[in-house]
């Protein structure tokens, strides 16, 4: 009796060189996806890797004036506590340049000149939001902030003048000498965060 299977073997093998069936092909590798946030915020969406790239690099850029922001506001409150600065600090030196180092200067004069002190607890950054497509004099990223400054209670002589403000900014940030710093800022006394 015939091997039936080895026959069948042989009439599927031929079948498959007159047609043209190959093995399977094993799945292509995927290739890389990227995934961007726009800069604003929002969903994420597919982009290239030069997109990817330059998000990552705001991101750091972001960062890097958020935290410089942060220890702006901490040494604004340690100099207002002291009741003003006559000279730069080396922290508003690092962290503020050109005319906004001069405007805080110029603020601090007055209060040392008037004699005004503050007491409590540092100003509460309630938000630090980015604000792209915002530019001043070649800024590198923009923020608007807010700062509850109504921790602090102002006095003159032993009497009270009363508490800090809460002040909404639109804050500009550059490298000045490879370091970013505070470029200038536009904003105004506000009723809450909100």
């Amino acid at each position: 009796m015939p091997n039936l299977s080895g026959r069948l073997a042989s009439i599927i093998v031929a079948a498959c060189l007159l047609t043209g069936c190959q093995p399977p092909a094993p799945p292509p590798s995927p290739l890389p996806s990227y995934r961007c946030t726009p800069e604003a915020g929002g969903a994420e969406f597919d982009c290239s890797p030069k997109q990817y790239d330059d998000m990552v690099a705001k991101e750091k850029l972001y960062a890097e004036a958020e935290a410089v922001y942060r220890k702006f506001l901490a040494e604004d409150a340690r100099i207002l506590r002291a009741g003003g600065v006559s000279e730069p600090t080396p922290v508003l030196i690092e962290t503020t340049s050109g005319d906004y180092l001069a405007n805080v200067l110029a603020n601090y004069r007055t209060i040392q000149q008037r004699g005004v002190t503050a007491k409590g607890p540092d100003p509460g950054l309630v938000f630090f939001r980015r604000a792209p497509g915002r530019s001043k004099t070649g800024s590198d990223v923009s923020a608007t902030t807010c700062v509850d400054g109504t921790s602090l209670m102002f006095s003159r002589e032993g009497k009270t003048l009363g508490p800090g403000k809460v002040a909404r900014d639109d804050t500009y940030f550059a490298r000045v000498g490879g370091a970013m710093k505070i470029i200038g800022a536009d904003g105004s006394q506000v009723a809450s965060c909100d």
